[in-house]
């Protein structure tokens, strides 16, 4: 059994959890119903849940008050296929615990060339994940220890029994105002304050063995029970052109939200494994979410049918603070592209689909049992009712395939996965006429 290297594997697998993913790294880009129904909404002005989206859009909305509500329940599938140390044989991890809430609610005030917003809703993150049956990081984090213990590099850890479990939960505060600077321009200018959580809780039994005899020598139990919690603030500028009544044009610009995690811990037992340190009590690391550039554009081409597209550029190398700040180096910015379609049956009835590409900037050699960032596919489909002359529901379903990933290096053949159902409803009330 060679010594595996470990300083390395440590401060990549735990540096954080991708819980969801329809956006970047830790973004989510799934903001509201009306996203997942169109997967393109960064040049739409039909709902306040065009806060995230198209900010300075929003002045296309009537005078008046205007409101979103809205749920998505994340029904996610991650796997990770390795072998642990010691074993011929690959095993399968499975981690399928849903997300239940996913909420966004929206407030919009229009009135004159004005018009002020504010918005309830969870950026990045996106629930937990629960491999119950461990993962082979564990193993390995006990392997590296007791090769340490014992000075030998025959010595491995086999699991007996062991659970990862992970969660990253992002909530967010926003406000600010739009203005129409002309009939055809407006601007908008706002903020975004961010509250970050990660929870970290695993355990693993173990029997040490002399891999150069074959023979047991021990049996040890290691735990980790550590969160750690961050805080920060992003401006919002947005334009939105209308170029003709048919024709609308938007881009919109997120500036890098500053998070410094800092860990409050329980318990960890693999504390001596100086790679591990950011899990000791007290310890700080930056894990920004990166500035966003995002552009759209929606064409009417018929009275009845409509179309748009989306794009978003994330700087992710620019929020990268250095070889202890959670990010892999050798990430990559990433980019998503979207496309949808509206038909509007009747003047109460719109039916929808689309198409989302993610490229995340990850590689074989970012990924990690529990960070692992591959490029996905996103197709969504609804509908939007007008149940009165106020209230509108939305219902939409979407998929999220991921692109099959290997790892390399500390990681080499493993093989990792993902797949999620969006299921999403909401509510539109429009008091502006």
């Amino acid at each position: 059994m060679k010594f595996i290297g470990f300083p390395v594997l440590a401060l990549m697998v735990f540096g954080a959890a991708m819980i969801a993913q329809a956006g970047n790294i830790d973004y989510i880009s799934s903001r509201s119903p009306g996203f997942v129904r169109l997967m393109s909404r960064n040049a739409a002005t039909d709902g306040a849940d065009i806060v995230s989206y198209n900010p300075a859009g929003l002045t296309a909305l009537a005078p008046g008050w205007h409101f979103s509500i809205g749920n998505q329940v994340l029904l996610k599938d991650y796997t990770v296929e390795a072998t642990p140390p010691g074993a011929s044989d690959a095993v399968l991890y499975e981690s399928t615990e849903p997300t239940l809430f996913l909420p966004d609610v929206y407030a919009v005030y229009r009135t004159g060339r004005l018009a002020a917003f504010a918005a309830f809703t969870a950026p990045a993150g996106g629930g937990t994940l629960d491999f119950s049956d461990g993962l082979t990081v564990l193993p390995m984090f006990e392997t590296g220890l007791m090769q340490a213990v014992y000075g030998s590099p025959y010595i491995f850890a086999s699991m007996t029994d062991g659970s990862i479990k992970a969660s990253s939960v992002y909530l967010a505060g926003s406000a600010g105002a739009s203005y129409q600077i002309t009939d055809a321009v407006s601007a908008s200018l706002g903020a975004r304050y961010t509250s970050a959580t990660r929870d970290y809780d695993a355990y693993g039994d173990f029997i040490i063995i002399d891999g150069a005899s074959g023979t047991p020598v021990d049996t040890t139990h290691g735990e980790l029970d550590a969160e750690k919690k961050a805080s920060g603030i992003a401006g919002l500028m947005g334009v939105s052109v209308a170029i003709s009544p048919s024709v609308t044009f938007a881009l919109r610009y997120e500036t890098a939200t500053r998070l410094e995690f800092e860990t409050s811990t329980e318990v960890n037992d693999w504390s001596a494994i100086p790679a591990l340190a950011s899990f000791n009590d007290g310890y700080k690391q930056r894990r920004d979410l990166p500035a966003v550039l995002g552009t759209g554009l929606e064409v009417g081409l018929s009275p009845m049918i409509s179309a748009s597209a989306s794009f978003n550029y994330y700087f992710l190398e620019q929020a990268d603070q250095g070889e202890d700040d959670g990010y892999d180096d050798n990430y990559d910015n990433g980019f998503d592209v979207g496309l949808g379609i509206q038909y509007d049956v009747s003047p109460r009835t719109a039916v929808s689909a689309g198409y989302l590409y993610s490229s995340l900037g990850g590689s074989d050699t970012t990924f990690s049992d529990l960070e692992y960032s591959i490029d996905a596919h996103f197709i969504g489909a609804g509908s939007r009712f007008g149940v009165s002359r106020d209230i509108d529901l939305t219902a939409a379903v979407g998929r999220l395939f991921c692109v099959e990933g290997t790892g390399t290096g500390t990681y080499e053949d493993h093989i990792y996965n993902k797949n999620i159902w969006y299921l999403a409803a909401g509510m539109e009330i429009d008091l502006g006429h």
